[in-house]
């Protein structure tokens, strides 16, 4: 029976879930561990999941990291930037590299971030100039990736391009489900391999 895409979200979601509960246990009992949710420049969170020939990634970076600033675009030079962010991080293949041999497509890119909303109207806009400054000022942007491999035999490790796409990303904590089990830990520019 083949996984659906609504259970590997599901495993995404506890991973991002189990990540939280760590970083509050953190607090609770002084130890001081990395955190994958607190919101730190030039570090991001990267959520993975492999199942057969499925994969499911998920992206969590503040926006300064991916973009430049975190402020919600009134320029229209800002507005532009947004929008090339957007068709970068729509461009999945070139941020996450596949053996050939393994035959990885995309078959999904889902955005999030209140940097992306502008574009939806002057009424939306109006609500965010009522928002909490403060959250505005540390925007966060969140993405899924779907990958699908047709010969998961070959499926031995991905390459994170992330770093020279986006320099102001400095690391990535990495936590993973795959063939062999869980993993996790930082990948940087020169240690961007996942490998199962």
């Amino acid at each position: 029976m083949r996984p659906t895409p609504f259970i590997i979200s599901s495993l995404l979601a506890v991973i991002s879930v189990a990540s939280a509960a760590h970083d509050h246990d953190d607090h609770e009992h002084g130890h001081e561990h990395e955190s994958l949710s607190a919101h730190e420049h030039g570090v991001g969170s990267l959520n993975l999941v492999v199942d057969g020939g499925d994969v499911a990634i998920e992206l969590v970076s503040p926006a300064n990291n991916l973009l430049g600033f975190e402020h919600l675009p009134a320029s229209n030079a800002d507005k532009a930037k947004v929008k090339a962010l957007q068709a970068q991080l729509n461009d999945a293949g070139s941020l996450f590299v596949f053996p050939a041999a393994a035959d990885c497509s995309v078959e999904e890119v889902e955005l999030s971030s209140p940097l992306f909303e502008t574009e939806k109207g002057h009424e939306h806009e109006h609500e965010h100039e009522h928002s909490d400054k403060s959250a505005e000022s540390h925007a966060d942007i969140q993405a899924h990736f779907h990958f699908n491999c047709t010969q998961e035999a070959a499926l031995d490790q991905i390459q994170v391009a992330l770093f020279s796409a986006f320099p102001g990303t400095e690391r990535l904590l990495l936590q993973a489900i795959g063939p062999k089990g869980q993993q996790g830990g930082e990948l940087t520019a020169t240690q961007n391999l996942i490998r199962f």
